[in-house]
């Protein structure tokens, strides 16, 4: 490894070190919070924890945070197949098929970066509505770390081998859910979504997603094809695998099982079940 990559990685486990130490609740901003929830007939326990899940995701906009909380309150009502429920028995086999992947190292800024490797996408024992389950549980568990609610994620999309027969599944009503759960509902800060080796079917995809998107995920979305020195210009290849002439090992290490253990995951999502 060469001098330059060796002060990357350096530099972002110390960053790493540093950040994990936060874990502040506002005490001050969850009461009021809890008093705005009340005026909305909001009746359901939720933790310190889960109400600054809602708090961090907005910057401390208390009446933005209720939208949201009422956003996500209203998905667990229409789509529970989706919302609740979310055991690991539940996207075990999505898990183990390595579509979901994270760095085990963070962004320089704090972020998490979260991989969705559709390329190991099989549709004989992989639907879409499996991998949306798989989105809120992995959410679920990424949003419990107090800095990724204040730093966020950024995504990569790798659809390497992305086919009609996967496009087939993108239903209106799947669309519009995937849509809102990464823009307005889920309480979670989304940086970027780096999309890899599009083919030309992709933008097909795309206009479909597009009248769903606001401006602000619109314009932090971005098109690499096969250049992985574009993506760099993003995001640190010191949290990337060797897959995408990054510092780290390949792909194949990074399984999201392996980097957040059930173990250490608080569950505080629990009481939507």
């Amino acid at each position: 490894m060469d001098l330059t990559k060796s002060n990357y990685i350096v530099t972002v486990i110390e960053m790493n070190k540093k950040i994990s130490s936060q874990t502040h609740i506002n005490k001050e901003l969850v009461a009021k919070f809890r008093l705005l929830i009340k005026e909305f007939n909001i009746n359901l326990s939720m933790s310190d924890e889960l109400l600054m899940c809602f708090i961090n995701a907005r910057k401390n906009d208390l009446s933005r945070a209720v939208k949201l909380l009422n956003n996500y309150l209203r998905m667990t009502k229409n789509y529970p197949q989706f919302y609740t429920d979310m055991r690991p028995a539940r996207v075990k086999n999505v898990l183990d098929m390595g579509i979901f992947l994270s760095s085990p190292y963070r962004e320089k800024n704090g972020s998490r970066i979260l991989i969705l490797n559709l390329r190991k996408w099989d549709l004989r024992s992989c639907s879409l509505e499996d991998i949306m389950s798989a989105v809120v549980f992995c959410f679920q568990r990424m949003v419990s770390e107090t800095e990724t609610q204040t730093n966020g994620i950024v995504a990569i999309i790798d659809v390497k081998d992305f086919a009609l027969q996967h496009l087939r599944q993108f239903t209106p009503p799947l669309i519009k859910v995937i849509a809102e759960t990464v823009q307005n509902v889920f309480p979670i800060r989304l940086k970027g979504i780096h999309v890899l080796h599009e083919p030309r079917i992709v933008k097909i995809l795309l206009t479909l997603f597009w009248p769903f998107l606001s401006n602000k995920i619109r314009n932090r979305l971005f098109f690499h094809g096969d250049s992985y020195a574009t993506m760099h210009q993003h995001i640190d290849p010191a949290c990337l695998p060797s897959s995408y002439n990054g510092c780290l090992k390949n792909m194949e290490t990074m399984h999201f099982s392996n980097v957040f253990f059930e173990e250490n995951y608080s569950k505080i999502f629990d009481c939507f079940n």
